[in-house]
């Protein structure tokens, strides 16, 4: 169970928040178990941080190199699914399986699933757990008679199937799995919080009367425990390994002296159920009115069954030796009457009201916390987190209370749970009744050899006629390394992987009858010349080193060097503006084809943009097209096009004219802008004061607005063809007084938007949208008679002058498309 032994305190808050590195006894000094229990702390938090931080893998179980602890052995069902025994590590912490032919139903903390199948992760969760003397009787020694005797606390564990309500989805496996939202909730810690409130003194005006203290009452000094017992599960959580809680609803059990009386089930009559070791403190022992929990060994690790069905029950009578329960207990004892081995009872406190476990529910002043529940003794708790609070049964949290009245309990500090310790680690991924991804991380020693690469892979020869072996120009060289140090004379083989090619290695074949051994030199290095097949110009060659050991067993996998020959048919071709190649992938297939062509048909015509012009109101040009690209993302004046957008287009050297008819209001010609948003005074004052809270709010724009500006289409065809778009005499107009409304930046009521906050009039070029819908705008070819459509195809080709121009010399008309470029329009131009 996890840690419940009656000690002076279990939490330590000292003002320094660093770990101390040890206790230091002093001499004529107390020594209290607490720092007994410190020191062991201290020395297994060293420990089990410096392992965490050397092993790494946070969140996975890290196993020796080739070791089987906690290895899967897949199974059609969860529960036949076998386990390694060995030892690994987790978040530091050591994890042991020592039971021979270990599977799911028969761990130390069994699960019979037999659901859900595969695909389904074997998640191995541990903790931290007290065992207490009257479970492991062998911790009380007999010389001693019937003194109590310390515990132990162990890293228990349980492996147990974990599946996702709505499935996996098609990328499951061990790297994806633990970033499923279901597993982040599985995995993560509980949330809730608690608070220690102590009573205050009520005002006096009697000046014959001493002043209450308040606080604490009691005249003992003892450790309270405050454990979470059950409470309204939380549908939007897994249950795998049990419910999660939210705050309302959520029952908690009390005890004084940190639950530590455990006594075992020796016998059940009805309600009568007979136990030891029998009392030695009568004070400390069941009694009428308290209340006493059946509990299990396989509780913490699994909650399951004792979140399913009621345990705590208040006790009729007791004597040493026997305990009495309430009527209501009858159907749980009975159920353990026949076999109560491995059951135990505990004893928990009454609260003032005389139930055994208190209610939280939300606090109508604060719905983010409970009301107040009264512990008694001039002690009250208040949880908190709210709407997004999660609570485990078993949750715990600890505070001593002092005779003098004192609580160690920070005032007002809301705290997590202070236990148990819980960490989860997928194992393996079943994929099927027969296959398993093994999830575990392997930790080389320090003192492994380690084969590495240093040259030699990727060579490319020309082919030689007439075929025999080549030797590759670059010789192939690893080296072998323990750590830092060169290892000499390690002995490494050279093969051929399956379904490769024979080769040669230092002149000697390498082929799937046999291999070349060779070993290091004085630096760990080894080179070797290889040789490859000219007669297998088709073929990848490979061949592959691994470090073997005396007895020829391979040490990690091999390194593998690859090389092949250089041909026309192993040579890429990237097809460029020649319609005859876009096929053609490699150098072998463009010369088939242009051999195939010899003499045919001439390259087909194509429509294209020869000039794209922006006419300001004085007659002022700004050409968009130099050589053959369109000269995207360049800054202009705001009125730039004020008196309209001129595209022409040739095809070939002929100026044949456009057959378009549009409509005035045609959209084959688009021009629009990017306007930031908020723009006008009244959207800067809604936005402002709409977003404001407690904190700053929305001073600033967060968007763009696109508008479409007005206008219309002509198709002129002098002096050469193309498309004529002149906006309206508004969208000239707003074009033209750009500089006064900056875009709708400009503030005019400014005591308003002053006093909403908005502190930005920055103002930016605005970014101009210019379409051609290719499709609208074609001729016909003088010679078949066939349409040609406009091609603005774009290949994204940089010339160098905005580092963002498109590339209009596209020849092939079926595959014509729109032009779509963009500017900006300033108005410091």
């Amino acid at each position: 169970m996890t840690i419940r032994n009656d000690a002076t305190r279990l939490t330590i808050r000292a003002e320094d928040e660093r770990h101390p590195r040890s206790v230091v006894g002093r001499q004529g000094q107390v020594l209290l178990d607490a720092d007994l229990d410190q020191q062991s702390r201290h020395l297994l938090h060293r420990v089990e941080t410096a392992t965490d931080d050397m092993l790494g893998a946070g969140g996975r179980l890290v196993v020796p190199a080739s070791s089987n602890a906690f290895s899967v052995t897949p199974a059609p069902t969860p529960d036949a699914c076998g386990l390694g025994t060995g030892h690994g590590f987790q978040g530091g912490w050591l994890v042991e399986n020592a039971t021979k032919g270990c599977l799911l139903r028969t761990q130390p903390h069994p699960r019979t699933d037999t659901t859900p199948t595969a695909p389904v992760l074997l998640t191995l969760k541990t903790l931290v757990r007290y065992v207490d003397p009257v479970e492991e009787k062998a911790f009380a020694d007999p010389a001693l008679g019937d003194a109590q005797a310390a515990g132990r606390a162990l890293i228990d564990w349980q492996v147990f199937p974990f599946a996702p309500a709505g499935g996996w989805g098609t990328d499951f496996g061990c790297a994806t799995a633990t970033t499923h939202p279901d597993w982040v909730k599985l995995a993560k810690p509980s949330s809730g919080t608690l608070a220690v409130v102590p009573d205050t003194a009520p005002p006096t005006t009697d000046p014959c009367s001493l002043m209450p203290q308040g606080g604490y009452s009691r005249p003992e000094n003892l450790l309270f425990r405050i454990e979470v017992h059950g409470g309204v599960p939380r549908p939007d959580h897994p249950t795998a390994d049990g419910p999660r809680f939210g705050m309302d609803g959520l029952t908690l059990k009390l005890s004084r002296r940190n639950a530590s009386v455990l006594a075992g089930v020796v016998k059940v009559d009805g309600t009568d159920i007979t136990v030891e070791p029998p009392a030695l403190d009568l004070l400390n022992w069941f009694s009428a009115g308290a209340y006493a929990e059946f509990v299990s060994k396989h509780d913490d690790v699994d909650p399951r069954d004792a979140a399913a069905r009621e345990r705590l029950f208040q006790v009729a009578r007791a004597t040493d030796v026997v305990v009495t329960l309430e009527t209501a207990a009858a159907g749980m004892a009975g159920s353990i009457k026949d076999n109560p081995a491995g059951w135990f009872l505990r004893l928990w406190d009454a609260f003032p009201e005389g139930n055994g476990v208190a209610t939280a529910k939300p606090s109508a002043e604060d719905p983010q916390h409970s009301e107040l529940l009264d512990l008694g003794d001039g002690l009250r708790i208040r949880l908190g987190q709210g709407g997004d609070d999660v609570f485990r049964r078993g949750d715990y949290w600890t505070f001593s209370a002092r005779a003098d009245g004192s609580v160690d309990w920070p005032p007002g500090r809301e705290e997590p749970p202070h236990g148990p310790q819980i960490r989860y680690a997928p194992l393996a991924a079943l994929t099927g009744p027969s296959t398993a991804q093994d999830c575990r991380v392997p930790a080389a020693t320090l003192t492994d050899r380690t084969l590495l690469y240093r040259g030699g892979d990727g060579q490319e020869v020309p082919a030689p006629v007439g075929g025999g072996f080549v030797t590759l120009p670059g010789r192939l060289r690893v080296a072998v390394m323990r750590g830092r140090t060169p290892v000499a004379g390690a002995s490494l083989t050279w093969s051929m992987p399956a379904g490769g090619v024979p080769s040669q290695v230092g002149g000697s074949a390498v082929s799937g009858a046999g291999a070349v051994t060779t070993t290091t030199d004085a630096q760990g290095l080894c080179e070797v010349a290889w040789a490859i097949d000219a007669g297998r110009t088709d073929k990848e060659h490979q061949v592959q080193a691994a470090l073997t050991s005396a007895t020829g067993t391979p040490e990690g996998p091999p390194l593998m060097f690859t090389a092949g020959f250089r041909t026309a048919a192993a040579t890429s071709y990237q097809p460029g503006d020649c319609a005859l190649l876009q096929q053609a992938t490699t150098v072998q297939q463009a010369l088939d084809v242009l051999c195939a062509h010899e003499g045919g048909p001439a390259e087909p015509l194509a429509l294209r943009l020869t000039s794209i012009r922006l006419t300001d109101p004085r007659g002022t040009a700004v050409e968009l097209v130099r050589d053959d690209f369109i000269l995207n993302g360049l800054d202009v004046a705001y009125n730039a096009f004020a008196a309209g957008i001129t595209l022409n287009a040739a095809l070939g050297k002929d100026n044949v004219p456009l057959e378009s008819t549009p409509q005035p209001r045609d959209p084959i010609v688009e021009v629009e802008l990017d306007l930031p948003y908020p723009g006008t005074d009244y959207d800067k004052v809604y936005w402002a004061r709409a977003s404001r809270n407690q904190g700053k709010g929305i001073t600033a724009p967060f968007g763009f607005h696109r508008v479409r500006l007005a206008g219309e289409v002509t198709v002129p065809h002098e002096p050469e063809p193309g498309l004529l778009w002149k906006p309206s005499n508004m969208a000239s107009t707003f074009l033209a007084t750009a500089p006064l409304h900056r875009w709708g930046q400009r503030v005019v009521d400014a005591e308003a938007v002053k006093a909403s906050g908005w502190v930005s009039d920055e103002t930016v070029p605005v970014l101009c949208r210019l379409r051609v819908r290719s499709a609208h705008v074609w001729v016909r070819d003088p010679e078949t008679g066939r349409p040609v459509y406009l091609n603005a195809e774009h290949l994204g080709v940089s010339a160098g002058a905005t580092r963002r121009e498109l590339l209009v010399r596209e020849p092939d008309p079926q595959r014509a498309a729109d032009l779509d470029l963009f500017f900006y329009l300033n108005l410091d131009q």
